[in-house]
């Protein structure tokens, strides 16, 4: 699957912060965006054209407008924390959520929620409360096959983590957790993380 083309969003709730954007090319090159406005991002994107959008952030809301989504509660019985779509400051997020993944839809894009600090956590690479740095940064880039800029914020991490999830889920190597009624979360199946831990832990020796 090399040379094809995915897109990670690391969504910000207000256009008062940059959207950080990492559009992967597997097997060649991982490029970094940022976009403030809904335009900003849907222009990113639309001159990217990657097969599957990976977002960071609700695209939903609980049938009962507030709580826990089915996939939210799977999420935490995997052991991963995970806050409510409508608490608080997330409301505002998973509006924009749903608005942004709402006009990708309309232009024919494949769009899909993740939880890359969870993915992260999961394949070993950060610890409860850690956020990651540019080491894991460098590990997750390796699993693409493509290599990545130093100074990466924080940001640009997960939005690169949301490419490697939606890279895996083009190749049918992903879960989706919860009810499709409701909204799901995607993340790697467990065969495929034990997988991606065994090729992170050759690469360290």
């Amino acid at each position: 699957m090399n040379g094809r083309v995915y897109a990670g969003v690391d969504l910000t709730a207000t256009t008062r912060r940059e959207t950080a954007v990492c559009v992967v090319t597997s097997g060649v090159s991982a490029e970094f965006f940022r976009a403030r406005t809904d335009f900003d991002l849907l222009d990113v994107l639309g001159k990217a054209s990657p097969r599957v959008v990976a977002i960071d952030a609700p695209l939903s809301f609980p049938p009962a407008g507030r709580g826990l989504r089915r996939c939210d509660a799977e999420v935490r019985r995997l052991g991963v924390p995970i806050l409510p779509p409508a608490m608080g400051p997330m409301r505002l997020l998973s509006e924009r959520g749903s608005r942004i993944a709402g006009l990708l839809r309309e232009r024919g894009m494949r769009v899909i929620e993740v939880y890359p600090r969870g993915v992260q956590r999961m394949l070993g690479l950060i610890g409860r409360g850690e956020r990651p740095t540019e080491a894991v940064a460098r590990r997750i880039a390796s699993l693409l096959g493509v290599k990545v800029p130093r100074g990466l914020d924080v940001d640009e991490i997960d939005a690169l983590t949301c490419a490697l999830v939606a890279f895996l889920h083009d190749a049918g190597r992903t879960d989706e957790l919860g009810d499709p009624e409701e909204g799901t979360i995607v993340m790697p199946s467990a065969e495929v993380l034990d997988e991606l831990r065994r090729l992170l832990g050759s690469s360290e020796r």
